[in-house]
């Protein structure tokens, strides 16, 4: 009974360790500065061809979570190269290196759903867009001072079946694209009016 008592205890130790090790994205304060997250993950330098904004990216994500959610290295089956979990940590410039959010793209259609169930609970205030790809959501969560967007595209597999390839992003309030000072660039907000006006 102690031997079965105590691997039980090292099972949930384990899985609460496993738990705390991991980088949650959600609980970083912006305009810190990533260096470490960067090494420690071994992130790739990049930019985000969407926005525009300096990032760090990588499509082995078991060692970072949203919340609750634990992230994990994913490709979709049968499908085309491109069609990975990947996360471009967002920096406002090489040299500071200083946080401003992320955008995670996900391809595993269970975790989709977990992720958007999650953000409505959290943050049970949110905006609801209709488009053809399916239903697209926006949080103005005013004490993170940041605003969280999610939006669907459809990617067709090797069967000719479509499924969801989602973006999930998360951004310091009032960021503009390509982290422009310039108030003539669009918000990230303005972005996904235009692509999900209200009805």
């Amino acid at each position: 009974m102690k031997i079965f008592l105590l691997m039980l205890l090292c099972v949930i130790g384990g899985t609460s360790c496993n738990s705390q090790n991991r980088s949650d994205l959600l609980a970083m304060k912006f305009n810190q500065p990533i260096s470490d997250l960067i090494h420690t993950h071994r992130l790739k330098e990049s930019q985000d061809i969407i926005y525009g904004i300096y990032s760090y990216e990588t499509d082995q994500l078991d060692g970072f979570r949203l919340g609750e959610i634990n992230l994990s290295t994913y490709q979709y089956p049968n499908s085309a190269a491109a069609d990975y979990n990947n996360i471009e940590v967002y920096v406002d410039n090489r040299k500071s290196q200083q946080y401003l959010g992320f955008r995670y793209n996900t391809v595993d259609q269970e975790e989709i759903k977990q992720l958007i169930e999650y953000f409505k609970k959290k943050y049970p205030t949110y905006e609801e867009r209709k488009d053809s790809n399916g239903d697209g959501y926006f949080w103005d969560i005013g004490p993170l001072d940041a605003w969280l967007f999610y939006y669907p595209s459809t990617s067709i597999d090797g069967n000719g079946k479509s499924f969801l390839n989602s973006n999930f992003l998360f951004v310091k309030k009032g960021t503009r694209m390509e982290n422009s000072q310039n108030t003539s660039y669009n918000t990230i907000l303005d972005n996904f009016i235009m692509m999900y006006p209200k009805n």
